[in-house]
């Protein structure tokens, strides 16, 4: 049987998650993103639905938007990640299901955020993610997202384990955002937990 042609990229990020559980978590709490987290979550109502692509062990982000009074899903195509988010944010619904693959009805979320997660997805199917964002969202949604600060592709180790990355730079990715039908409210570079990334925030455009 014929692999699909992004099988090992897949496999690679699946397999370090699967290993990585908790030890991820310790890596991510030390990012300092609440300056964007917080603008996201001023845009949306009391009480949104909101997704958590590329939820990971559901700290920092899920958690947080639990204690803000939201109600979260959480999606990650690694097991391992779901089963510790599960225990670790109880007030959340985490689902197993590829970013790529995102099967949920239109117009189901109020809020989409997808942090450290689209790096790990190799860049012909970013576009796809994004207009799935769109999908899903309501109108006038909130979407935000952490990617690359420049065009980057490679395997390489992380933590201990073989991990896969895919970016383009952050113009070619907000003009993506943009002609899926996003209005971008700011799109800028963050350095935190010694690492930068490429912050985007964007509202599902206003049908005229």
């Amino acid at each position: 049987m014929r692999k699909h042609p992004y099988h090992k990229a897949f496999e690679t990020v699946k397999s370090g998650y699967d290993r990585l559980g908790n030890r991820y978590t310790v890596e991510r709490e030390k990012a300092d993103n609440w300056k964007e987290v917080n603008a996201f979550t001023s845009l949306l109502p009391a009480e949104g639905r909101v997704l958590d692509a590329g939820s990971g062990t559901g700290i920092p982000i899920a958690r947080h938007l639990v204690k803000a009074g939201f109600e979260v899903v959480g999606i990650d195509f690694s097991k391992t990640m779901i089963a510790t988010a599960r225990e670790n944010v109880p007030g959340a619904a985490f689902q197993q299901m590829n970013i790529t693959a995102i099967d949920f009805p239109p117009e189901s979320f109020d809020g989409v955020i997808s942090t450290y997660a689209i790096i790990h997805v190799p860049r012909e199917l970013h576009a796809d993610i994004f207009q799935s964002f769109h999908s899903i969202l309501k109108p006038r949604g909130v979407m935000l997202v952490s990617v690359a600060s420049w065009a980057w592709e490679e395997f390489a180790e992380y933590l201990g384990v073989e991990m896969f990355w895919s970016h383009f730079d952050p113009d070619k990715t907000e003009s993506i955002i943009t002609e899926v039908g996003f209005d971008i409210e700011f799109g800028r570079d963050v350095e935190t937990g010694g690492e930068k990334h490429h912050w985007v925030l964007a509202h599902k455009r206003r049908v005229k």
